[in-house]
C-alpha cells in the first residue's frame, strides 16, 4: 500500500471515530450536562450483586447512580447520588431490581402516592436511613429448588422418561392414539360423518325454515 493510501485510510478512520465519539457522548449529554446532586441513604438487608456507579431510577426513570455501599451490622448502606426530585410518601418502595435477565442491577423507586385504598399517607421528608428491599435473583431461587428438590427432580424426569418410551411402545390409550393406524382410520372416518351431518344440516335447513313459517301462519 502506498504511503498516499495509508493517509487517506487514516484520515477516513479518524472521521468514523470522530462521528463515533459524537453521539456516544455529545449526543447522550451525560459528561456535560451539569447536574445539582443530592444524597438518599438506603438501608438494605442485602444487595443482591449490586454494585457502585449501578442506575437509580424514580417510576422507570433514571434518576442518579449508586454512589458508595458499606456493611454494618450485618446490614448494607446504600448512598445514592441523585439528580431528579421527587415527593416521597409513607408507601414508597425501593427495590433492587434486574436490569436483564443475563445480569446487572439496579435501584428502583416508587415514591408512593398520598392516598391508597382509602388510605391517606403523609410526606417523609427525611432522605436518610430509608427501608429497601432486594428481589431476589429468579436463577437463584430456581437453582436453589433444584437443590432443595433434587431427588423429586429425578423421579420426575424418569416418570416423564418411562411415559414418553412407553407411547413409542404404543402402550396405553395414549400410545395407541399416536402409534396404531387403525386410530388414524377410525379418526378420518369419524370426521367424514361429522362432515356429512353438517352437510345434511344445510341442506335440510330450507326446508325446516319453511316448516317453521307454515306452522307459525296457523
Amino acid at each position: 500500500m502506498s504511503v498516499r493510501n495509508e493517509v487517506v485510510v487514516g484520515i477516513f478512520f479518524f472521521i468514523a471515530m470522530s462521528i463515533l465519539g459524537y453521539f456516544t457522548i455529545i449526543m447522550s449529554g451525560e459528561i456535560f450536562q451539569r447536574y445539582e446532586y443530592y444524597r438518599i441513604t438506603v438501608i438494605f438487608p442485602n444487595i443482591e450483586g449490586l454494585g457502585v456507579n449501578d442506575k437509580v431510577k424514580v417510576n422507570g426513570v433514571l434518576s442518579g447512580v449508586v454512589e458508595d455501599i458499606r456493611l454494618e451490622n450485618n446490614l448494607v448502606w446504600v448512598k445514592l447520588k441523585m439528580y431528579n426530585t421527587f415527593t416521597l410518601y409513607e408507601n414508597y418502595k425501593m427495590k433492587i431490581m434486574n436490569e436483564t435477565a443475563l445480569g446487572g442491577k439496579y435501584v428502583s423507586i416508587y415514591p408512593g402516592t398520598p392516598f391508597d385504598d382509602g388510605r391517606e399517607f403523609a410526606i417523609i421528608e427525611t432522605r436518610e436511613n430509608l427501608v429497601g428491599e432486594a428481589i431476589a435473583d429468579p436463577f437463584g431461587i430456581i437453582s436453589e429448588f433444584i437443590e432443595e428438590n433434587r431427588e423429586d427432580v429425578r423421579v420426575a424426569i424418569r416418570n416423564i422418561r418411562d411415559i414418553t418410551q412407553k407411547i413409542n411402545e404404543g402402550k396405553g390409550t395414549l400410545g395407541k392414539l399416536v402409534n396404531e393406524d387403525k386410530v388414524h382410520e377410525n379418526t378420518d372416518d369419524l370426521i367424514k360423518e361429522l362432515r356429512e351431518a353438517i352437510e345434511d344440516t344445510r341442506e335440510q335447513a330450507p326446508v325446516t325454515s319453511f316448516i317453521r313459517a307454515a306452522l307459525m301462519a296457523f
